[in-house]
């Protein structure tokens, strides 16, 4: 079960890759919580590996170096004048998603709306978890302390 839950994460990262024209970043978080930044272009690919307890992911980069034993893969924008002045990024995993939507980069507090594609609001929250099971299948707009970040709830 574990093994087909991180070969289905692998597809939707290629897929991601595939589809996501303004991705320049991966950012990789290991278990401890540290963040390491990779440029999209210098990686190669990445590997996951399914164990009793957990899965792990390492990135293969073009050099031919392999790093990490990474908990979790996200994609980061590139750097925009916005960021300079002090907004954080803010990255929303998984998508699509089924159940939970993970929002990182955001204070525990944070003001969550979801908006449906017609503009009329959803779900309102707040926090770093969203619970997303009430919505139908399609395509949101998050918008997190004034920052929007499109879904799709599978």
């Amino acid at each position: 079960m574990k093994l087909k839950l991180l070969f289905a994460m692998l597809i939707l990262f290629v897929s991601s890759i595939i589809y996501a024209t303004e991705v320049s970043n991966l950012v990789a978080v290991s278990a401890d919580g540290s963040e390491t930044t990779y440029l999209l272009v210098d990686v190669q690919r990445i590997e996951v590996q399914a164990d009793n307890e957990k899965g792990k992911m390492t990135i293969l980069q073009k050099n031919g170096t392999k790093v990490g034993s990474y908990q979790k893969i996200l994609f980061a924008e590139p750097q925009t004048g916005i960021e300079e002045l002090g907004i954080s990024s803010v990255f929303i995993y998984p998508n699509p998603v089924t159940n939970t939507l993970f929002i990182q980069g955001v204070e525990d507090e944070a003001i969550l709306e979801v908006y449906n594609l017609t503009g009329k609001s959803v779900l309102k929250d707040k926090g770093t978890e969203l619970d997303v099971t009430s919505l139908t299948q399609g395509t949101y707009i998050l918008r997190i302390n004034n920052q929007y970040v499109k879904f799709i709830k599978k």
